[in-house]
């Protein structure tokens, strides 16, 4: 019968150690209470679960490990799996094979000749043929060896060894909670296998703002997502950064799980100052949602909201203030309303500013008009009387009055101005 199969740890601190699975299982995890102990830090404490099944079985089983348990490269399920001579299991990043304990088969006899014979040739004349036999097989196998040997100062040959493929992001889930006394904040970001990106919002009770988005990303966004979250980066990052709890009861957290083709890593940020690092990430992550999905304001707070948009009126109104000081100002005041009245599109109730912002923004937007129709007049009749210099100084405050470059007035202003140059140089 069979033998069971053994496991043997293939790299780590434990590199070389085999062990047998008896009838009460064998558990290995990061605790010093299971049966094999290993100091990784990917590891759970209680990690996964080997068993004998019948005579020569073996299974194996996860035991809800936060980076998984994985088989041949594969991540497994809550359900056991046997296990066969051959099998690799990854567990952080230790790795553990399958062998097998079967005896090798006695090598086949040989019949030199010395029984009797049975062709009534004699026994000294097939000895002396296979003496002659081995010891002609003998010389070639010395001459075949000093041919192909490679001199005695040139090192043999490395045998190529395969780049490690590196692990790519396949699924996501990042979440972000505020929580106190006054409500709840929920921000979630999420990747499906099937590679479809969503997020969604949850602000309440104090502010009734709900908001979900999904659409599916091509592969060049797969390929941001993929530098956004590199492994190596990620990997660095501890998996728990967890502060006092506050007083009165708070949560303010952040959760990031990434599942990778060959990993699991998951990082918790809890009641304290986020690692630079993690922010970095966090950043950027949430900037990839607002760019894929086309929404940004979501991932805050209303309170945030509130705070942003009042921030930014403020700007509009100390810009309107100013509008006579410099051409640009008046488009700068626009602007910084528009961003003010941005802000507040998901907040209900609005604050009690928004009316006095919406109403400072269309009179600077009226404002606007007005002066780039009058200065558009004087610089088209410099044009038309072929006042070169003054058209090019006129056209010049248009361009300092709309200043964005994507704007058609800026654009139609621009061209009128090259061509004023173009006939002050001389040309036709």
């Amino acid at each position: 019968m069979a033998a069971r199969p053994e496991l043997l740890v293939k790299n780590g601190e434990l590199a070389g150690r085999r062990y047998t699975v008896g009838e009460g299982g064998l558990r290995l995890g990061r605790s010093s209470s299971n049966d094999v102990h290993l100091n990784d830090g990917e590891l759970s404490r209680n990690h996964c679960l080997f068993e004998a099944v019948g005579e020569t079985g073996l299974r194996v089983t996860d035991l809800a490990s936060a980076n998984g348990t994985f088989l041949n490269g594969r991540q497994l399920g809550s359900d056991p799996v046997e296990l066969h001579p051959g099998d690799r299991i990854e567990v952080g990043s230790t790795i553990v094979e399958v062998v097998g304990d079967e005896p090798s088969p006695p090598p086949a006899g040989v019949d030199l000749g010395l029984g009797e014979a049975t062709t009534g040739r004699k026994p000294r004349r097939t000895i002396v043929n296979l003496l002659w036999a081995v010891v002609v097989a003998v010389l070639i196998a010395a001459i075949a060896v000093v041919l192909l040997a490679p001199p005695a100062n040139e090192p043999a040959p490395a045998a190529p060894v395969a780049p490690e493929e590196k692990p790519v992001v396949k699924e996501l889930f990042y979440e972000k909670v505020k929580a106190g006394s006054d409500g709840i904040f929920r921000y979630e970001l999420s990747l499906s296998a099937d590679g479809v990106l969503s997020v969604a919002v949850d602000d309440v009770p104090k502010n009734d703002r709900r908001f979900s988005k999904s659409e599916p990303i091509d592969d060049s966004a797969r390929a941001a997502l993929n530098d956004i979250l590199d492994f190596d980066r990620i990997r660095e990052l501890d998996r728990e950064y967890v502060g006092p709890e506050p007083d009165p009861p708070a949560v303010d957290s952040m959760s990031l799980k990434v599942v990778y083709s060959t990993r699991v890593r998951t990082v918790l940020v809890s009641n304290t100052q986020e690692p630079e690092a993690f922010r970095a990430v966090r950043e950027r992550l949430e900037s990839f949602s607002k760019n894929q999905l086309g929404v940004w304001a979501i991932q805050y707070s209303s309170e945030k909201l509130v705070e942003l948009s009042e921030e930014a009126a403020t700007l509009g109104r100390a810009k309107w203030d100013d509008r006579d000081v410099n051409h640009g100002n008046l488009f700068a005041s626009v602007a910084a309303y528009k961003e003010a009245m941005f802000y507040l599109q998901t907040v209900h109730p609005k604050p009690a500013f928004a009316a006095e912002a919406r109403s400072a923004l269309d009179a600077a937007v009226a404002e606007l008009d007005r002066r780039y129709r009058d200065q558009r007049f004087l610089a088209d009749r410099a044009i038309n009387l072929s006042q070169w210099e003054t058209a090019q100084r006129e056209l010049t405050v248009l361009l300092e009055m709309i200043p964005d470059r994507n704007d058609e007035r800026h654009r139609e202003a621009a061209s009128k101005l090259l061509d004023v140059e173009r006939r002050l140089k001389g040309g036709k």
